[in-house]
């Protein structure tokens, strides 16, 4: 069964944190969302739009691509 867009970004979300110690309101200037969003998705919880999970994405890839690695394991 695929991941839900919800469980894929909080998985994406967990990586990064984990790759890069940075702290969540660091993490939230990287994506340009605010730090309660922030913890929302991380969560699995909120409803991020397109662009969101965009921003989430490419900021990821731009910082810390590794990431992707851990969240994309079978």
């Amino acid at each position: 069964m695929a991941k839900s867009v919800h469980r894929y970004i909080s998985e994406l979300l967990e990586a990064y944190h984990k790759y890069t110690k940075k702290t969540f309101t660091e993490m939230a200037l990287d994506f340009d969302v605010t730090l309660s969003n922030l913890y929302q998705y991380r969560n699995g919880k909120g409803n991020p739009t397109a662009e969101t999970i965009d921003k989430i994405v490419n900021g990821v890839e731009a910082n810390c691509p590794r990431a992707f690695e851990e969240v994309n394991r079978w």
